[in-house]
């Protein structure tokens, strides 16, 4: 194995990430916090102590 994290296989990264605290950003606008406890070979992850964060839009737009 690899020591160097750019030449891991992603499922070495995600491996060595178990135990650790982890950010996760998902498509829909929405992101999770929490500490990876496992993972399977289709990269479902189970995640203890999460916090899940949505952006909000309010529709307003900014001009510059």
């Amino acid at each position: 194995m690899a020591n160097n994290p750019s030449q891991l296989l992603p499922s070495e990264l995600i491996d060595r990430c178990i135990g650790s605290k982890i950010w996760v950003i998902m498509k829909g606008d929405k992101e999770l916090v929490g500490t990876l406890r496992g993972f399977d070979v289709y990269v479902n992850m189970v995640l203890e102590d999460v916090t899940e964060y949505s952006k909000v839009v309010t529709g307003e737009s900014e001009m510059a």
